[in-house]
């Protein structure tokens, strides 16, 4: 791509979450392997309702591609936003880490005209970007968080959680 071409992209893709994310987000799908992400209407609405409001819950059936929009969400926001701190909470430490795996996948398949940060840090649990953002995945605990300057927190199963209130009230700036 031309210089001018590669900075437009990049442009509509900061601003354009959907966009970017149906363009360039590679998913697993359990039978067709890689392919892109092509959001149903309910995702699309979701996803603005993430980027519009500060707090949202989410009641939701299984298999509904939520914790996908998610990890796209989050790719998205690490790659286009400086310093953001993204920490998912699970009752699990395999659910958490499941939709870093996803963010990874979308990070691995961007192409390099994208790359707006550098992969700094990449393990099981975290990943971190030259820009200062990064995501990490925990399990829930009393003091699961504590400390953290949390600029998105996804708290995964909540009905499941032991001790939410604490939790929350610890995580809340």
């Amino acid at each position: 791509m031309l210089k001018s071409n590669v900075q437009e992209e990049i442009l509509r893709c900061g601003t354009e979450p959907t966009y970017f994310i149906e363009k360039y987000g590679k998913i697993q799908h359990p039978k067709k392997g890689l392919v892109t992400f092509k959001m149903y209407d309910f995702q699309k609405t979701l996803l603005n309702d993430f980027i519009r409001n500060r707090f949202n819950i989410v009641n939701k059936a299984r298999q509904l591609g939520i914790s996908t929009l998610i990890a796209a969400y989050c790719a998205w926001l690490i790659m286009f936003h400086r310093d953001k701190n993204i920490l998912i909470v699970a009752t699990k430490i395999d659910t958490a880490k499941n939709i870093v795996t996803k963010v990874k996948v979308i990070l691995k398949y961007l192409p390099k005209d994208l790359y707006l940060a550098k992969i700094t840090t990449d393990n099981k649990c975290s990943v971190e970007l030259s820009n200062g953002s990064k995501i990490q995945a925990t399990s829930t605990s009393r003091d699961a968080g504590r400390s953290e300057a949390v600029s998105l927190l996804i708290v995964d199963e909540a009905a499941h959680v032991e001790g939410l209130e604490e939790l929350w009230m610890g995580l809340l700036p």
